[in-house]
């Protein structure tokens, strides 16, 4: 179970974070979006970070503080990679953060290979007091013989399951820690994931939710296609149904239908259907030290050039904000969905009363 935080803390966080809205280019980035490494051991079809993988200029530990230093407050780490737990420094770059801009709740996307450097840089993170929340998120596409093959790897789901069983038995003496599942839907795996996910909820009582994503972006394998998307609705509708009772203490489960109609209203529209505050409520900083607003756009530079704020306030990013504002783009990732639904109050209100619209008629 998730650590409680009162209604008059969750008031005052929402309030405070919704009003980063009408000043864009403060040090405060209530959402960073950090690819802590480009290094990577498995080579998944899907990924859309592949030409970026295995470089050689990731930024140092010394430029990691340097950036925590230039920033202000950042309620959500979100980290990626790479994997990430290959980052030698990934428990200290943590807690770098936690201490430096005040960071509460750290999500990080894994393939769960390294079993014993998970579990050792998740004891780091978890030993700072200020941390509220570490999610573990394994990244799996389908069952064990699908999963290893798209993944090149034939160790790859049972090492995934034997990190699992080692973080559940480190969670029992710390429940800021919690352990999700990640799986990107293809027109290829999508009946895989509806047998995976009744497997997980089966083998895995120490998982409490089970992310359901589309596909996007320039993938390694071109010939990967999204889901039919009515194939897709029904799937989050079983899944939903399956972990109902285990998602029950998340306080994430009251947005997720919001979520999930909102990236599909926005692939069946392709355009915005909730205004993005990609630049405003989040940012993206990529391994090399690229600063981008979101996946879609190119950098707005390199934080190796002057630091991350000229960048963040610079003419270039000012245009890339109005473009956004002016809807001449949209996607489907959950990481910039999430904030422009939950931040945005009129916004809230529309998704809450469509998702509601649309279950009921699922």
């Amino acid at each position: 179970m998730q650590s409680p935080m009162s209604l008059v803390a969750r008031t005052v966080r929402h309030l405070r974070i919704s009003s980063k809205n009408l000043s864009p280019e403060t040090p405060d980035l209530p959402f960073l979006i950090l690819f802590i490494n480009s290094i990577c051991n498995l080579t998944c079809d899907h990924c859309f970070y592949w030409r970026n993988l295995n470089k050689k200029d990731d930024l140092t530990f010394e430029e990691m503080q340097s950036l925590s230093q230039e920033l202000g407050r950042i309620d959500n780490l979100n980290l990626s990679g790479g994997e990430p737990f290959l980052r030698e420094e990934f428990g200290e770059i943590c807690r770098l953060f936690i201490k430096n801009n005040k960071v509460e709740q750290i999500y990080v996307p894994t393939n769960g290979y390294f079993v014993e450097r998970t579990l050792k840089q998740t004891k780091i993170v978890l030993s700072e007091a200020h941390l509220k929340l570490f999610v573990i998120e394994l990244s799996l596409d389908g069952t064990e013989q699908y999963h290893n093959r798209f993944r090149g790897s034939t160790r790859s789901f049972s090492n995934a399951m034997e990190t699992y069983d080692e973080l559940a038995k480190l969670q029992k003496s710390d429940p800021r820690l919690r352990i999700h599942a990640i799986s990107t839907v293809t027109s290829e795996n999508i009946e895989e994931i509806e047998v995976l996910t009744k497997f997980l909820l089966a083998r895995c009582p120490a998982m409490d939710h089970h992310n359901i994503a589309l596909i996007r972006g320039d993938r390694k394998n071109p010939s990967l296609q999204g889901p039919e998307l009515e194939k897709f609705n029904q799937l989050v509708q079983k899944v939903n149904s399956c972990w109902q009772t285990r998602e029950e203490n998340r306080f994430g489960s009251i947005v997720e239908p919001m979520l999930q109609w909102a990236k599909i209203e926005t692939a069946q529209q392709k355009r915005q259907v909730i205004p993005c505050r990609a630049g405003v409520l989040s940012g993206v900083v990529y391994a090399n030290g690229d600063v981008s607003f979101c996946e879609t756009h190119a950098p707005v530079g390199n934080i190796r050039e002057g630091g991350f704020l000229k960048l963040w306030r610079s003419e270039q990013a000012k245009q890339l904000r109005q473009s956004i504002c002016n809807k001449e783009c949209y996607c489907t990732n959950e990481v910039f969905l999430w904030p422009s639904i939950v931040f945005q109050p009129t916004q809230l209100i529309k998704a809450y009363l469509n998702s509601r619209k649309a279950n009921e008629l699922a």
